[in-house]
């Protein structure tokens, strides 16, 4: 079969383990309806505008530097 040619999968790495994706499985993945997340008293970021998940982001990062 043409699709199992191995330049036609795509690598994908996980924390521990490596999986090959053919183009079936990932054209499967993408077409997947996404799932509604119920808004929760937990503070995330999936609400904020882009603006304000940019400057979150940033400020997240700035307090991760090394302070010398």
């Amino acid at each position: 079969m043409e699709n199992d040619k191995e330049e036609d999968k795509m690598p994908v790495l996980s924390l521990t383990e490596q999986y090959i994706l053919d183009e079936q499985a990932a054209k499967k993945i993408i077409s997947t309806s996404p799932i509604t997340l119920r808004k929760s008293d937990e503070f995330n970021d999936l609400y904020l505008s882009d603006k304000e998940r940019i400057a979150y982001a940033s400020n997240i990062l700035k307090s991760r530097k090394c302070k010398l």
